[in-house]
C-alpha cells in the first residue's frame, strides 16, 4: 500500500518548500495584539514572529562574538 503524504495537522494545506510549521504558546493578549496590528499593517501574522526571532538570533550572534573578542 503506498504511503499517504503527510497532512498539515491544521488542515490548511502544506507549508511552502523549505519551511516548517511551528507551534508557539503565547499570552492571549499578545496574540490578539499581533493579530490586530497585522490587520492594520496588512501583513501575515507570521511576519512579526519571524522578525522577532531573526532579531533575537542576530543579537545573540553579536553578543557571543563580542564576548569572545574580550
Amino acid at each position: 500500500m503506498p504511503s499517504q503524504p503527510k497532512r498539515d495537522p491544521l488542515g490548511s494545506g502544506s507549508c511552502a518548500a523549505g519551511k516548517r510549521q511551528v507551534l508557539i504558546i503565547m499570552d492571549q493578549d499578545v496574540i490578539k495584539s499581533v493579530k490586530v496590528r497585522g490587520v492594520e499593517d496588512d501583513i501575515k501574522m507570521s511576519t512579526p514572529w519571524k522578525k522577532a526571532v531573526r532579531d533575537w538570533l542576530s543579537k545573540r550572534k553579536r553578543d557571543r562574538a563580542a564576548s569572545k573578542a574580550v
